[in-house]
């Protein structure tokens, strides 16, 4: 399956991911079947490990990789606009540094921008986690209610979210907030506000792994709802979450969260909700306390993926 004959930047930011960058970017060039005429911007920001000297030596052969090295790190957003100032091509595919995307991915959903009212095409994460452990449960029950959630709002026309890996039209936007959280969000919902449809593409499948302890567990999903309450007051729009989402759509928020009792065991389901409390209470605190997490520590767990 070839890309269709669009020029097209991949745009990856990158933080201290030595242990899985050389890996991403082979996938990228080799297994992916990209244009010889594509870019891949490369973001190093502020990295303290081998993550820039990995990059470089893939640009020495390969002309396509453009590494840009930060040498304070400034935010993930920082990056972002970097890539959404840089890019050449037609379409930017927006892939973490953290994953390893699945042969094809990238042609399935370029497939879909195919599609001219389309604006942003998702694709899907699949998360290595073993459910050996508790916490491995949560995420494997999070990943797939997030995958049935995007899938059940593509299908009505009404998905507003991206994930860790998307694409979008050059132009949409130039630029988003530095001190922007959920970027991926940001950029969906404000794509949204100006009549482009989010499609999510479950074929277009990449690895990630999610966190193995629980104090990354909480500080991620911590961050995250953060983010999704951040995301409201900079853009007056509701984000994909659905504790945001159920006064635009109280019954399909109610379907889509029966699912949940109907595909997962009560224990862990339980474990689930209740984390999720203790979360959002938390995210809402740091909330009103004026807090932000643009800058966050790394994860140690989430950077190896197999």
């Amino acid at each position: 399956m070839l890309l269709l004959s669009r020029r097209i930047t991949v745009g990856i930011c990158a933080y201290n991911e030595g242990k899985n960058i050389g890996k991403l970017l082979n996938k990228i060039l080799c297994k992916q079947e990209i244009p010889s005429d594509s870019e891949v911007l490369v973001v190093c920001s502020g990295c303290t490990d081998n993550t820039v000297d990995i990059v470089q030596e893939y640009a020495a052969k390969d002309s396509r990789v453009k590494p840009y090295v930060e040498i304070e790190r400034r935010g993930k957003a920082s990056a972002i606009n970097y890539i959404l100032s840089q890019a050449t091509g037609d379409v930017i595919l927006f892939v973490s540094a953290d994953t390893l995307p699945h042969e094809n991915t990238l042609s399935k959903l370029m497939l879909k921008m195919e599609l001219s009212n389309v604006g942003i095409v998702s694709g899907n994460p699949v998360p290595t986690n073993s459910p050996n452990s508790l916490v491995g449960r949560l995420v494997q029950l999070l990943w797939s209610f997030h995958n049935h959630v995007f899938r059940e709002l593509n299908d009505a026309g009404l998905a507003r979210h991206a994930t860790e890996i998307f694409c979008i039209r050059k132009g949409i936007l130039d630029k988003i907030p530095n001190e922007t959280v959920n970027d991926d969000a940001y950029i969906a919902v404000m794509s949204k506000k100006k009549g482009w449809l989010i499609k999510y593409e479950a074929e277009a499948q990449v690895s990630i792994c999610g966190p193995k302890t629980f104090q990354e567990y909480f500080r991620q999903r911590r961050r995250i709802i953060f983010g999704h309450y951040q995301l409201r007051k900079l853009t007056a729009e509701s984000p994909q979450y659905l504790a945001h989402f159920m006064p635009l759509h109280p019954i399909r928020v109610l379907k889509l969260t029966s699912w949940l009792f109907k595909k997962h065991d009560p224990l862990t389901l339980a474990a689930f909700m209740f984390t999720e409390f203790l979360l959002n209470a938390a995210a809402m605190g740091d909330f009103a306390l004026g807090k932000n997490h643009f800058i966050w520590t790394a994860l140690p767990s989430t950077k190896i993926v197999s």
